[in-house]
């Protein structure tokens, strides 16, 4: 180990280092792709930070297949609004004893002390300026505890603005029961049994209608609490409540067919493709120096054997064969790199092999050997270094078809559904109906970071293929 890192072995690896960069450099396709990987890189190591969303949840944050947010200053798109989303902060008109607060969160005491039924009305009020929206939707969780012969029931109302148009609709009910754990009350306008209660058709969408004016809406929410007996009492609790309208555009890329937001997806989606592309380069490279070597230094039996696998193998269709054995093996990120990298060590193996061919004739061979070196010593001192600079082109080079074929299998349905890929994004907008409603957010992007990234692994091949191949720089 000290004599690997001796002070001799230093100043040597930092002239080759220094040498390989000087010739690296002046080759402005092969730093026009280390620039592109730099920037995946960083979007893949800052994923969390730069969005907010997680990808595989996919979490709606606007409106379905939502546009991009600077398509505003177009002016056809001017009057777009973005998402708007409002906390129910409650306010209460009677001075009950058994409220004991209100706001985002309600807590109801609720003690009989005759047998009337008592109503309890809370409200809340926001404000809507924009142009219809094409859904809604609010959410607050409600719980009962301690009910004791005593029966209720939950209700609530939107009011539209004041004036000639105004309208109210019932927006959710709960019967009376008795008996009550509490539930999430989950109401979405674009919902079909939603559309019924509301009295419209359906396929009329109530969103346009409910909030075609402009100005403040009112949400009255109304508790009725009726005592079975003298001591009935009752405890409720109401959480977490918002009312959201999705907005027609949102982010950088807009929104997808469930409107969760598509710049998270593209960007986590940067680290399965690096990983996927580099893991399978490295392996496959792995395996073609290792049958190369062998067979090409030792020959014989083994070196025939060998290369007619190598002819078999790369015979067979790799794509049917590939779709084949992630459908038996399952559908994991783990199997695709495992199968892609025992189908891609082939052109690699007979290249190295080649070159052992020529590096075991040459003299400085012939006096290791004369020298009483053994075998293992040859390959590892002589033979494996000699063949790696090649072999590392080649792996760079290898990276983009790895990417592809992941991509490949991910947009016929073979991916692994649990990661967020770019071939995954291509799947959906394809079944989702991206292409017939011509969304181009949800097209384009995916599809221009396989191209770029595959590129700039392309451009940093050919030009370490020049610097580490001595008859390459000699023609060019």
């Amino acid at each position: 180990m000290a004599s690997i890192f001796s002070k001799e072995k230093r100043i040597i690896y930092a002239r080759k280092i220094t040498g390989f960069w000087e010739e690296f450099k002046r080759k402005r396709i092969g730093l026009v792709g280390v620039s592109v990987l730099i920037f995946f890189l960083m979007l893949a190591v800052f994923a969390p930070w730069l969005t907010p969303y997680d990808p595989v949840a996919r979490r709606r944050v606007a409106e379905d297949f939502a546009m991009p947010a600077w398509m505003t200053i177009f002016p056809k798109f001017k009057d777009y609004p973005l998402t708007q989303e409002f906390s129910l902060y409650w306010d209460m008109e009677q001075g009950l004893e058994f409220i004991k607060s209100w706001g985002k969160a309600v807590d109801v005491e609720y003690q009989a002390t005759t047998m009337e039924t008592i109503d309890v009305e809370l409200s809340t009020t926001f404000s809507y300026n924009d142009i219809p929206p094409n859904a809604f939707y609010f959410k607050f969780e409600w719980q009962a505890e301690d009910v004791i012969s005593t029966e209720y029931s939950v209700r609530i109302r939107l009011d539209t603005p004041e004036g000639e148009n105004q309208t109210t609709y019932l927006m959710w009910s709960q019967p009376r029961i008795q008996q009550a754990k509490g539930a999430h009350v989950d109401v979405e306008s674009v919902e079909p049994f939603f559309r019924d209660m509301l009295g419209f058709d359906m396929s009329e969408n109530p969103a346009p209608v409910i909030f075609s004016q402009k100005g403040e809406y009112t949400l009255l929410l109304r508790m009725r609490f009726k005592p079975l007996s003298s001591n009935a009492s009752c405890h409720i609790e109401l959480m977490n409540g918002r009312f959201v309208i999705p907005g027609r555009v949102h982010g950088i890329l807009g929104c997808d067919d469930t409107g969760a937001d598509l710049f998270s997806q593209l960007v986590y989606g940067t680290r399965i493709s690096l990983m996927i592309g580099i893991l399978c380069a490295v392996a496959g490279a792995s395996i073609g120096i290792l049958v190369g070597v062998i067979t090409g230094y030792f020959g014989g039996v083994l070196d025939e054997v060998m290369m007619r696998l190598v002819d078999i193998l790369l015979c067979l269709p790799f794509l049917p064969l590939l779709l084949t054995l992630v459908f038996l093996y399952g559908k994991s990120i783990f199997y695709i790199v495992l199968f892609i990298a025992i189908f891609g060590w082939q052109g690699l193996a007979r290249m190295i092999r080649s070159q052992v061919l020529s590096i075991r004739e040459t003299s400085f061979i012939e006096c290791a050997r004369a020298a009483g070196a053994s075998r293992f010593y040859i390959i590892m001192k002589h033979v494996v270094p000699n063949v790696l600079p090649v072999a590392f082109a080649s792996l760079v080079l290898s990276v983009p078809g790895a990417i592809l074929f992941e991509a490949a299998l991910s947009f016929l349905g073979f991916g692994d559904p649990r990661v967020p890929t770019w071939g995954k994004m291509l799947h959906h907008a394809y079944g989702f109906g991206a292409f017939t409603r011509l969304a181009w957010w949800w097209i384009i992007p995916p599809g221009l970071c396989i191209t770029t990234l595959c590129l700039a692994f392309v451009f940093m091949g050919h030009s370490l293929d020049e610097v580490v191949n001595p008859r390459l720089r000699r023609r060019r």
